[in-house]
């Protein structure tokens, strides 16, 4: 399923599963480099830092240093993996 999913469905699948297993809280941390999110979802790392970005310049993510982020709009991330 991960081959037919664009990077930002990837990106978006991935931070709501780690949501998920941290209880579901509002604020995560990532247990991974942004390059090894990258290897991990069949990605490059410029992909990864861009989807990143745009989430958080759309409002639905906020940063909170390199790994630790806010999910600011759950549902929006959640239609983004549907």
């Amino acid at each position: 399923m991960v081959g037919r999913q664009t990077a930002i469905e990837r990106i978006a699948a991935f931070l709501i599963d780690m949501a998920d297993r941290q209880g579901e809280l509002a604020q995560i941390e990532l247990p991974m480099s942004r390059q090894d999110i990258g290897d991990y979802l069949g990605l490059t790392i410029e992909t990864v830092s861009r989807v990143l970005s745009r989430l958080r310049d759309k409002g639905v993510l906020k940063f909170h240093g390199l790994r630790t982020l806010e999910i600011l709009k759950p549902d929006a991330l959640r239609s983004l993996c549907e």
